[in-house]
């Protein structure tokens, strides 16, 4: 009997050991399954994450800045939604919508749009293109006159400025948008930068036998201006416009005459009132915008100083413009190649993009009209035979066939 008590004390407790072992993983398995069902299952049933867009900043002179991603490709429903990582900062004023402007389902990832991190695209017709637009505040930063802002992308973007805005710069160098209106970022990493104010001043300088004016744009001041004529700093006899600056951080665009002041020019930054140039002391610049008359050079001090701009002997000048006379006739060509292979297409949303769309839809039309006119040869008289009668019918049958598809389609889009 005491034997068969042991016996059945030992089975009870192997019994509560097995139950206790199973329950412990049981609650280990439960911690594992709760701490990572949200990242593996919530991931999914958000939705794809797109990376095929065009992301659009529309800037100006203000620190809060436009946003459109624009997806061209792709069809889905409800059953399969997609994803749009919203860019960092504080936004507002969101849209989703094809680009007839009908409004698009969509939801976020958090309770209102202002906390989230993904805006979730819930539908998208195949043959139209979803734009989603937001506000992003306080993007650009105005810096001593200058709006500033560093773009760091994996991926191409496109910046587009106000009609107001005709000069910007990009790590410095100078662009003309005054028709453009926009740049192209490819795979971007670049320092935008644009004038708050553009103030120009025009100082006279002097010369051994005329006066002259030279126009100067900065967000700093620019003193004690000083033109030297038959100047040998550098080891030969030249010109030479000298000028001090205070600012710690100084970007210029000056507007030259080069029949007083021939280019191509070097530009020095030395100690303050140091005119002995060296090589050491010359710094990057930019010409840029020269017509027949002026021609337009940018550069950037860091410090306080004196810049020195040497000007350019009468052979070197020459030979700048044969050079500039050469870049022109190979631009002709260019153009006359272009005109054979195709279009040079512009930056989307520019002045040159809509009259290039309309130009194009004007000839497309065009020429619809004569593809599918019949009223020279019904001036001929009447049809001949009936492979001329049968040719006639299957073509207003199609047209017919093409009408109730296109008001199905609409049909669909509608709903």
């Amino acid at each position: 009997m005491t034997v068969l008590m042991k016996m059945q004390r030992c089975s009870k407790f192997l019994y509560q050991s097995k139950t206790l072992e199973k329950k412990f993983l049981f609650i280990i398995f439960s911690v594992i399954l709760i701490s990572i069902s949200p990242q593996v299952y919530g991931q999914e049933d958000r939705g794809v994450l797109i990376e095929q867009q065009k992301i659009i900043f529309e800037v100006g002179k203000d620190s809060d800045i436009h946003v459109k991603h624009v997806i061209e490709t792709g069809a889905w429903n409800q059953d399969r939604p997609r994803l749009i990582e919203i860019l960092p900062g504080t936004q507002s004023n969101l849209t989703v919508a094809d680009e007839d402007g009908d409004k698009l389902s969509f939801s976020y990832d958090e309770d209102t749009f202002e906390e989230s991190k993904f805006i979730i695209l819930l539908q998208k017709l195949g043959n139209y293109d979803l734009i989603v637009e937001y506000d992003l505040d306080n993007f650009m930063e105005l810096e001593d006159g200058l709006w500033k802002k560093d773009f760091l992308f994996a991926f191409d973007i496109i910046v587009m400025v106000e009609d107001d805005i005709e000069l910007i710069f990009v790590n410095s160098r100078p662009i003309d948008v005054s028709d453009a209106k926009g740049i192209n970022c490819i795979g971007c990493g670049m320092t935008l930068e644009y004038f708050e104010e553009r103030k120009i001043s025009t100082k006279e300088v002097s010369s051994n036998e005329n006066k002259f004016d030279i126009e100067f744009l900065s967000n700093g001041e620019v003193l004690d201006i000083e033109f030297i004529e038959g100047g040998n700093q550098i080891e030969r006899v030249t010109q030479l416009l000298n000028f001090n600056v205070k600012d710690l951080d100084q970007l210029y665009v000056l507007k030259i005459p080069f029949e007083n002041f021939p280019n191509p020019y070097d530009v020095y930054f030395t100690e303050k009132d140091d005119t002995s140039l060296d090589q050491l002391d010359k710094i990057r610049k930019t010409e840029f915008s020269q017509d027949e008359t002026y021609v337009s050079i940018s550069f950037r001090t860091n410090s306080e100083g004196t810049v020195s701009i040497v000007g350019a002997t009468p052979e070197e000048h020459q030979k700048r413009l044969e050079q500039i006379d050469s870049i022109k006739e190979r631009e002709i060509k260019n153009e006359y190649v272009e005109e054979k292979k195709g279009l040079a297409l512009p930056i989307p949303g520019t002045k040159a993009a809509t009259e290039l769309s309309s130009e194009f839809n004007q000839s497309n039309n065009e020429e619809k009209v004569d593809t599918l006119s019949f009223a020279d040869e019904l001036k001929k008289g009447p049809i001949e035979n009936s492979d001329n009668s049968m040719t006639i019918v299957g073509i207003i049958v199609g047209l017919i066939i093409v009408g109730i598809i296109s008001g199905v389609i609409f049909k669909l889009k509608k709903n």
